[in-house]
């Protein structure tokens, strides 16, 4: 169980990194954080039509023009969305509410850890959780409106996010750093 909890800690701390990270460079940097990631996204997707001409051309040779075409296709759309960033900016604040809805109910997955876990304050990770999916809710809800003030609503969110992983993670961790092999041991116990 130990080693379950540590490799679901990692698994949190990382992306928490990144999310602090990210959510400083959209507090500071709204707008060009945004073109920045239109851009990255766009190539993602001309890249990726290029790779299905190619697998396409490899696997079947030119007698598959229907799969040679999705991926022209797909490839054209990245070109047009790159030169046109606007249209995936306005869908950014949509897939980073998803982000952090998930990482509200990861939150929540570790409040019922400490809850088994019995640590201290246990309740303060439930409202940590509830707080990450409301902001995703948000964040969701709001994609349409200003799109810099939602990005630096998004940055905020993210940074709260990211810290509030830590927290909820170093208590899981304080938690069950005393729990041997599902016994719960203390200083007083021994």
């Amino acid at each position: 169980m130990k080693d379950k909890i540590k490799e679901f800690r990692l698994n949190i701390t990382i992306p928490a990194i990144f999310t602090v990270i990210v959510g400083a460079l959209l507090l500071i940097y709204p707008v060009e954080s945004l073109a920045t990631i239109s851009k990255v996204i766009a190539i993602i997707i001309i890249l990726s039509g290029i790779f299905i001409v190619i697998n396409q051309i490899f696997e079947r040779g030119f007698e598959n023009g229907l799969g040679i075409a999705v991926g022209v296709i797909v490839a054209i759309v990245g070109v047009w969305l790159f030169y046109d960033s606007g249209k995936i900016i306005s869908i950014i604040p949509i897939a980073i509410g998803v982000i952090l809805v998930i990482h509200g109910v990861q939150d929540l997955g570790l409040a019922i850890e400490a809850t088994r876990a019995r640590a201290a304050g246990f309740w303060i990770s439930y409202i940590l959780a509830a707080v990450n999916i409301l902001f995703g809710v948000v964040c969701i809800g709001a994609a349409f409106k200003v799109v810099s003030l939602a990005t630096q609503l998004i940055g905020i969110m993210l940074i709260w996010d990211g810290i509030t992983d830590f927290g909820i993670v170093h208590s899981v961790r304080k938690a069950t750093g005393s729990v041997v092999d599902g016994t719960i041991t203390r200083e007083e116990d021994i």
